[in-house]
């Protein structure tokens, strides 16, 4: 999260604009680098736009969409494709200085997944909208891949220093702290390993799901790191506090039955986190877990918040950015795309919010076609599916439709 010096709880939304439109769907978080805000989508292309002219600089390319936060280190930005590799790019000029193949990448998926129809039929996951986005420390760099494994590269030239083999796809960023390379697994557990040689230090348990046919089991949300805590969210709809150095449990947040899939935000003793069908927005005691003040929206929330000072920005699914007040908790103003304004009467509720039958309009639930059909409504709205960026007194927000706004923050 980028971080300004500006109290921005002070501020409204002010004059906005669009920057720059990428064609296709965006499920990378955006990243700043120098005069540049990096961004990259499903046709494979990452570009570099000049952040206050929205001038295209340069432009990179996988064979395949990239679907992971970009994270910079010093001149490099790392990502990952569903073309099966990781790539390290230099973030001046958008030059390949590496790429290493995994065993490959695809969405979560089954036959007759959640007991859809037909059961005869390969349903990818509409919901998994990510791969595991990279971490990096002074010498590697580490993710998590379809292929079950965590890796761990040389940051310089991308060659393996080790691999680590979980049970279950690893769609879930990584974090790097004390030592240690953290992330979760589909296969419902959070693995911390040595950084140094991909051995195992010690391994979390999530819950699994028979009630509800696997709906809510496995791991999306990176792990966020704050002193001794590591800070984790699960489609089993909980937070999980663990302890860094053990793996032992300090407490749990359950959301009830709406996954945690966005990372945790967590400052000054408080953690934000989103909710998905419960649409919220919630602010929990790092210490104990307890929930505070919660936020509801009208859409899922499945990115992470941005922090600067006392305010805190954050989209949901039926495009709309919300300006929260941390230090008195109210909402101080929201953004509109223009998809949800010319569509929000039609694909939304009475009350602005996303219900499935409404928009299934009469057409079978338990069909996977309804499923598709739904989202691919959702998407009209323009629904924000990454986090923003606050810096220097404006935001930088990217759709799911591939439009990057920068959003000025006005006096109130």
């Amino acid at each position: 999260m980028m971080a300004s010096h500006v109290m921005l709880a002070q501020h409204q939304f002010g004059a906005f604009r669009q920057l720059f439109k990428v064609d296709d769907k965006v499920f990378a978080t955006p990243a700043v680098f120098g005069e540049s805000i990096l961004i990259a989508g499903m046709n494979g292309r990452l570009h570099a736009v000049n952040k206050k002219t929205g001038a295209l600089q340069w432009t990179a390319a996988a064979k395949k969409g990239i679907a992971t936060s970009l994270t910079v280190s010093g001149n490099t930005v790392f990502a990952g494709s569903y073309d099966g590799h990781y790539y390290a790019f230099d973030a001046r000029n958008g030059k390949q200085r590496w790429k290493f193949r995994t065993g490959g990448e695809r969405m979560i998926g089954a036959k007759g997944l959640w007991t859809m129809q037909p059961d005869t039929m390969y349903m990818e996951d509409q919901y998994d909208l990510y791969l595991s986005s990279p971490a990096t420390d002074a010498t590697s760099v580490y993710f998590g891949s379809s292929d079950s494994c965590i890796y761990a590269l040389d940051k310089h030239n991308g060659q393996l220093r080790w691999k680590f083999k979980t049970n279950g796809p690893v769609h879930g960023g990584a974090a790097c702290a004390q030592g240690m390379v953290l992330a979760g697994s589909w296969d419902t557990y959070v693995y911390a390993l040595d950084a140094a040689t991909g051995k195992l230090r010690w391994k979390f348990k999530t819950q699994e799901d028979l009630k509800y046919h696997h709906v809510l089991e496995g791991i999306q949300a990176a792990p966020v790191v704050a002193g001794n805590t590591v800070y984790i969210g699960a489609r089993d709809a909980r937070l999980y506090a663990l302890d860094i150095r053990t793996g032992n449990k300090q407490w749990e947040y359950s959301a009830g039955d709406a996954w945690i899939v966005g990372a945790a935000t967590v400052a000054n003793g408080h953690v934000y986190v989103g909710t998905s069908d419960s649409y919220l927005m919630v602010d929990l005691d790092a210490a104990t877990g307890k929930e505070l003040h919660r936020h509801k929206g009208g859409g899922y929330v499945f990115s992470a918040p941005a922090l600067s000072g006392a305010a805190l920005c954050y989209g949901d699914f039926t495009g709309r950015l919300f300006l929260m007040n941390t230090n008195n908790p109210q909402q101080i103003d929201s953004f509109d795309t223009p998809g949800r304004k010319q569509l929000a009467a039609q694909h939304l509720d009475s009350t602005g919010r996303i219900r499935f039958r409404h928009l299934a309009a009469g057409a079978d639930p338990a069909l996977f076609s309804t499923t598709v059909a739904v989202m691919n409504k959702l998407y009209e709205l323009e629904p924000f599916a990454t986090a923003p960026v606050m810096e220097d007194n404006k935001i930088y927000a990217i759709t799911a439709s591939g439009r990057l706004y920068v959003i000025e923050l006005a006096k109130k």
